[in-house]
């Protein structure tokens, strides 16, 4: 069942759904052609004026498919479809075909377009995003290497200066010390030669002690009549 109704500005199509759609239906919108086709059901109509394709539009509802064409041209149309033969409809849809391929072309290049321009878009976002992330990391690195300097300035300025040992060169140094005069005490004058003589008026003779090993030998030995026989020992002589 089809009920068509129109106003100045739009004409409404709605299509009763006997069933539940479960694929997208073909809709067709050009400026004088109309076309819904979900099988069963096919509805085509060849209008007698102009509609604006952009602005009209299909929507598909659990019962049925509404459809709203936005008139071109505001008023009240007397005739809303053609009404054509046999053979004029066959010809008729020969150029719709023809105009429908023509324009999902251009729909395709226009998506095509908008494909490689938000993809351009997207390409140009990460260049910059990866430049400034450069750009970052040289100012990072700078910024290092500028404190480092100023850190390494810092710590000179308020090092204690070292003495110089080489300020002054060693050929002069050298010639400071032997122009220091060196002040020696007076040698004393030499002697003239001489001889000294020594005499000893008596002779001192002391028996070194023996061990108390070699006392018994000692003792054997005087007792045999050898020298010193009445030489005592010194522990004898002590207990004595």
């Amino acid at each position: 069942m089809v009920q068509i109704s129109q106003t100045e500005e739009d004409i409404k199509i709605s299509i009763e759904l006997n069933r539940l759609v479960t694929r997208k239906p073909d809709v067709v919108l050009l400026p004088q052609y109309l076309k819904f086709n979900n099988p069963p059901i096919f509805f085509e109509r060849h209008l007698a004026q102009e509609i604006d394709e952009m602005a009209s539009f299909c929507r598909i509802f659990k019962n049925e498919a509404r459809i709203v064409l936005v008139k071109k041209e505001k008023g009240m149309w007397p005739e809303m479809f053609q009404k054509l033969d046999k053979e004029a409809l066959m010809q008729k849809r020969l150029e719709i075909a023809d105009l429908i391929v023509e324009r999902n072309k251009k729909r395709d290049e226009k998506a095509l377009e908008r494909y490689d321009i938000k993809r351009r878009a997207e390409i140009e976002k990460e260049i910059k995003r990866e430049t400034a992330m450069r750009d970052r990391v040289k100012q990072f690195q700078e910024n290092s290497v500028r404190e480092a300097l100023v850190v390494d300035v810092r710590k000179e300025a308020n090092a204690a200066p070292k003495p110089d040992v080489l300020q002054y060169p060693p050929s002069s140094t050298a010639a400071n010390r032997l122009a220091t005069p060196i002040m020696r005490p007076p040698m004393s004058s030499v002697r003239g030669s001489g001889r000294i003589n020594v005499s000893f008026t008596t002779q001192h003779k002391r028996t070194t002690p023996k061990r108390e090993s070699q006392v018994t030998m000692e003792k054997a030995y005087a007792a045999a009549g050898g020298p010193n026989a009445n030489v005592q020992s010194p522990m004898e002589s002590l207990d004595e």
